[in-house]
Protein backbone atom coordinates (compact mmCIF):
# COMPACT_ATOMS: atom_id res chain seq x y z
CA UNK A 1 0.00 0.00 0.00
CA UNK A 2 1.88 3.25 -0.69
CA UNK A 3 1.17 6.29 0.86
CA UNK A 4 0.08 9.94 -1.03
CA UNK A 5 1.10 12.74 1.24
CA UNK A 6 -1.28 15.81 0.94
CA UNK A 7 -0.30 19.50 0.79
CA UNK A 8 -1.68 21.94 2.53
CA UNK A 9 -4.09 24.06 0.07
CA UNK A 10 -2.44 27.24 1.69
CA UNK A 11 1.80 26.13 1.71
CA UNK A 12 2.64 29.44 0.43
CA UNK A 13 0.85 31.49 2.73
CA UNK A 14 1.74 29.33 5.55
CA UNK A 15 5.96 29.74 4.62
CA UNK A 16 5.49 33.79 3.89
CA UNK A 17 3.79 34.04 7.28
CA UNK A 18 6.44 32.68 8.73
CA UNK A 19 9.50 34.59 6.79
CA UNK A 20 7.34 37.40 7.43
CA UNK A 21 7.23 36.67 11.46
CA UNK A 22 11.23 35.56 11.53
CA UNK A 23 12.48 37.12 8.67
CA UNK A 24 14.70 40.33 8.38
CA UNK A 25 15.53 42.77 5.67
CA UNK A 26 18.58 42.41 3.52
CA UNK A 27 20.00 44.43 0.52
CA UNK A 28 20.74 42.95 -2.94
CA UNK A 29 22.89 45.22 -5.21
CA UNK A 30 21.89 45.23 -8.43
CA UNK A 31 24.10 46.12 -11.24
CA UNK A 32 22.67 48.78 -13.29
CA UNK A 33 24.34 49.39 -16.42
CA UNK A 34 24.20 51.74 -19.69
CA UNK A 35 24.24 55.25 -17.59
CA UNK A 36 25.75 57.99 -19.54
CA UNK A 37 29.34 59.28 -17.95
CA UNK A 38 28.37 62.48 -16.01
CA UNK A 39 31.96 63.63 -16.02
CA UNK A 40 31.98 67.04 -17.30
CA UNK A 41 34.98 66.71 -19.52
CA UNK A 42 33.64 63.40 -20.85
CA UNK A 43 32.33 64.01 -24.50
CA UNK A 44 29.79 63.30 -26.08
CA UNK A 45 28.79 59.74 -27.47
CA UNK A 46 30.39 58.65 -30.88
CA UNK A 47 27.43 56.92 -32.82
CA UNK A 48 29.30 55.25 -35.09
CA UNK A 49 31.33 53.11 -31.93
CA UNK A 50 29.50 53.73 -29.05
CA UNK A 51 32.05 55.27 -27.28
CA UNK A 52 33.31 58.69 -25.42
CA UNK A 53 34.66 60.86 -28.16
CA UNK A 54 36.86 61.58 -24.96
CA UNK A 55 39.20 58.46 -25.04
CA UNK A 56 41.24 59.64 -21.50
CA UNK A 57 37.81 60.67 -19.29
CA UNK A 58 39.13 59.61 -15.50
CA UNK A 59 35.36 58.23 -14.96
CA UNK A 60 34.44 56.26 -17.80
CA UNK A 61 38.09 55.49 -19.54
CA UNK A 62 36.41 56.48 -23.17
CA UNK A 63 33.48 53.82 -22.75
CA UNK A 64 31.14 56.65 -22.32
CA UNK A 65 29.08 54.26 -20.38
CA UNK A 66 29.09 53.60 -16.48
CA UNK A 67 27.61 50.78 -14.42
CA UNK A 68 26.54 51.62 -10.81
CA UNK A 69 24.78 49.97 -8.19
CA UNK A 70 20.74 49.68 -7.12
CA UNK A 71 19.98 48.67 -4.00
CA UNK A 72 16.81 46.05 -3.78
CA UNK A 73 15.18 45.01 -0.06
CA UNK A 74 13.28 42.21 0.23
CA UNK A 75 12.61 40.37 3.87
CA UNK A 76 14.40 36.87 3.90
CA UNK A 77 15.44 34.10 6.38
CA UNK A 78 18.76 34.39 7.11
CA UNK A 79 20.53 31.60 8.51
CA UNK A 80 24.08 31.52 9.44
CA UNK A 81 26.34 28.44 9.41
CA UNK A 82 29.81 27.74 8.99
CA UNK A 83 31.52 28.16 6.01
CA UNK A 84 31.73 24.89 3.28
CA UNK A 85 30.85 22.56 6.11
CA UNK A 86 27.24 20.62 5.49
CA UNK A 87 25.35 20.39 8.82
CA UNK A 88 23.15 17.33 8.01
CA UNK A 89 20.34 16.64 10.04
CA UNK A 90 17.03 14.54 9.86
CA UNK A 91 15.72 16.63 6.94
CA UNK A 92 18.79 16.52 4.75
CA UNK A 93 21.66 19.32 4.02
CA UNK A 94 20.83 22.64 6.12
CA UNK A 95 23.88 24.56 5.07
CA UNK A 96 26.79 24.85 2.63
CA UNK A 97 28.04 28.07 3.23
CA UNK A 98 28.40 31.09 5.37
CA UNK A 99 24.64 32.28 4.86
CA UNK A 100 21.83 30.70 3.04
CA UNK A 101 18.59 33.44 2.62
CA UNK A 102 15.79 32.33 1.52
CA UNK A 103 13.31 35.01 -0.31
CA UNK A 104 9.54 34.56 -2.08
CA UNK A 105 9.63 33.52 -5.50
CA UNK A 106 8.77 36.05 -7.41
CA UNK A 107 10.03 37.37 -10.85
CA UNK A 108 11.21 40.64 -9.09
CA UNK A 109 13.39 38.60 -6.65
CA UNK A 110 14.40 36.26 -9.47
CA UNK A 111 15.84 39.28 -11.24
CA UNK A 112 17.67 40.41 -8.45
CA UNK A 113 19.23 37.65 -7.25
CA UNK A 114 20.33 36.80 -11.02
CA UNK A 115 21.92 40.02 -11.54
CA UNK A 116 23.49 40.77 -7.94
CA UNK A 117 26.61 42.27 -7.31
CA UNK A 118 26.91 41.12 -3.66
CA UNK A 119 24.32 41.07 -0.69
CA UNK A 120 24.55 42.60 2.11
CA UNK A 121 23.25 40.84 5.24
CA UNK A 122 23.47 42.19 9.11
CA UNK A 123 26.13 44.44 7.68
CA UNK A 124 28.06 42.17 6.34
CA UNK A 125 29.35 41.74 2.64
CA UNK A 126 28.61 38.84 0.63
CA UNK A 127 27.95 37.08 -3.02
CA UNK A 128 26.30 34.63 -4.07
CA UNK A 129 27.32 31.54 -4.45
CA UNK A 130 24.79 29.06 -5.37
CA UNK A 131 20.84 29.47 -6.11
CA UNK A 132 17.98 26.93 -5.37
CA UNK A 133 14.41 27.18 -6.26
CA UNK A 134 12.53 25.01 -3.57
CA UNK A 135 8.74 24.39 -2.39
CA UNK A 136 5.97 21.77 -3.06
CA UNK A 137 3.69 21.15 -5.31
CA UNK A 138 4.96 24.52 -6.62
CA UNK A 139 8.22 26.48 -6.61
CA UNK A 140 7.15 29.25 -3.91
CA UNK A 141 10.89 30.32 -2.61
CA UNK A 142 14.37 30.74 -3.56
CA UNK A 143 17.44 30.05 -1.49
CA UNK A 144 20.43 31.73 -1.79
CA UNK A 145 24.07 30.25 -0.59
CA UNK A 146 26.15 33.15 0.07
CA UNK A 147 29.64 33.26 1.51
CA UNK A 148 31.52 36.06 2.84
CA UNK A 149 33.66 38.95 1.19
CA UNK A 150 36.58 38.87 3.80
CA UNK A 151 37.20 35.30 3.52
CA UNK A 152 38.13 35.67 -0.23
CA UNK A 153 41.20 37.07 0.00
Amino acid sequence: MSSRIYWPSNTVEIIDEIRNTIGRDILINVTISGIPCIASGCGILDPVTNLSTNQFCEVCSGLYWTNTLSGYIVNAYIQWGKGEIPIWETGGRIMDGDCTVQLKYTSANVTAVDDSANFIVDDKILIKESVEYRGVPDINRVLVTLKDVEKED
